[in-house]
This record gives C-alpha cells, sequence and structure tokens, in this order.
C-alpha cells in the first residue's frame, strides 16, 4: 500500500500482475518536492543517463536558467535526499533520486506521447503541456491512459477509429484490475 498524496490518509493499492503498469506511474510522496524540483530532477535523471553525472551548467543550460538558480534546485534536491554534489564536482542522483526520477520520466514520456501521436499536437507544444500534465494527474488515471496509448496505437491498420478499436479496449480494460471506475 502506498499513500495517495491527497492527504486524506487513504491508501491505493499498487497493483503487482493485475494491473498494467506495476507502479511505474507512481506519484512520489516526498515532502518538499515541488513540480518545478520534479523539473529539475527528470532533467537530471535524463542528463545523467550512462554518464558519471551531471555538470551544474549543463543543467541550467537544459533548463534554461542562470548557474545560481541551478545551483539551489540542486541545493534543495540534495537536501531531500535526491542527489548528491561535491564542491565544484558532478551532480549524482542517489538511488532513490534515480527511483523518482524514472518515474516522473515515465509520466512525462507518456502524457507528451499522448499529446503528440493520438491527439496529433506539435511536438514543442506537447512538450510545455506534458510538462505541466504530468506532476497533476494520479496514478490510476496515468495507468488508464498508459493502456489507452498502448491500444490505440496498436489498433488494427493503425486507424484509431477503426469501430473495433475502442470496444475492443474496454473489453480489455474490462479483464484488468482498471475495470472500476
Amino acid at each position: 500500500m502506498q499513500q495517495n498524496g491527497n492527504g486524506n490518509g487513504k491508501s491505493l493499492h499498487i497493483s503487482n500482475g493485475h494491473g498494467l503498469t506495476n507502479g511505474k506511474f507512481s506519484k512520489n510522496n516526498i515532502e518538499g518536492l515541488t513540480a518545478t524540483r520534479e523539473n529539475y530532477l527528470r532533467t537530471l535523471y535524463q542528463l545523467s543517463r550512462g554518464t558519471d553525472g551531471v555538470r551544474l551548467t549543463d543543467l541550467a543550460r537544459a533548463e534554461g536558467v542562470r548557474l545560481p538558480t541551478a545551483r539551489h534546485a540542486v541545493n534543495c534536491l540534495r537536501d531531500l535526499g535526491l542527489a548528491s554534489q561535491e564542491n565544484y564536482g558532478k551532480i549524482q542522483l542517489t538511488p532513490n533520486g534515480e527511483r523518482v526520477g524514472q518515474q516522473i520520466c515515465d509520466r512525462f514520456d507518456l502524457t507528451r506521447k499522448f499529446l503528440i501521436e493520438v491527439l496529433g499536437v506539435n511536438p514543442q507544444a506537447a512538450e510545455r503541456e506534458a510538462s505541466v500534465m504530468e506532476h497533476h494527474l494520479e496514478e490510476e488515471t496515468l495507468e488508464r491512459l498508459a493502456a489507452f496509448v498502448k491500444h490505440v496505437t496498436n489498433c488494427p491498420g493503425g486507424q484509431y477509429a477503426a469501430p473495433d478499436c475502442l470496444v475492443n479496449l474496454r473489453a480489455s480494460l474490462e479483464g484488468s484490475s482498471l475495470a472500476t471506475v
């Protein structure tokens, strides 16, 4: 069980085998991790893939901010236990930072894919809008969105509007733990 992030004390079940994503889109419950800090964490996660760390100048450039602004964000992520950095060294994500960064990237990638491939939004607008949407959608909504995107992008003949496409989606959802609303 994981807290749902709404502060109401209710728990939600992250499926393991019955759902589609097995908690892939879990919202983090780290106090102090704001949407802006999540964006920095996502950028750090993306820049650090396959490297030994990220230079502060690269983070600032990628985020379109000045060095003091990026430094403040890194300090906040460090205080949350998500990143580390030796004096003037490269920024590295902690294991928890890696895990949360991947979840944020997964949410972002899904919403961006939905906007581009399903709705036909231009990539630049989809990038901006996905960056806003990813912070506000609940895990179940993201799981259903993932099922929808997977289903419609795999419809026979690539036709999203094929008559049976949405009917088949409903049937596939009814067979999973996502069937109930």
